[in-house]
């Protein structure tokens, strides 16, 4: 019964993912082929938000608005890694 119900959140959690998360998964996916697991699609994900040259471009404009997004979305991502699964699934199901 519990794995039914798991099974039953996480096509629900699929389905309200933000879209960022999905354009990014696909983005990656299209990229790299057909070849790549999910775990290169994590790191990816990861390595798109950690510290990089857009915080630095985005400190030379006295702007904070990259930084916070950057950390919101590494926050969804390191939670979520069963919905980042479950959606490169669905995503590598439909090619």
């Amino acid at each position: 019964m519990f794995n039914e119900e798991y099974e039953l959140l996480l096509k629900k959690s699929t389905e309200v993912a933000p879209d960022w998360l999905k354009n990014d998964i696909e983005g990656i996916m299209d990229k790299a082929g057909n070849h790549c697991g999910v775990s290169y699609v994590i790191s990816e994900l990861h390595e798109g938000y950690t510290f990089n040259l857009k915080h630095i471009m985005s400190a030379i404009n006295f702007s904070d608005e990259w930084a916070m997004v950057s950390k919101e979305r590494l926050n969804f991502i390191d939670n979520n890694i069963d919905i980042i699964v479950a959606l490169y699934n669905e995503i590598k199901g439909h090619k």
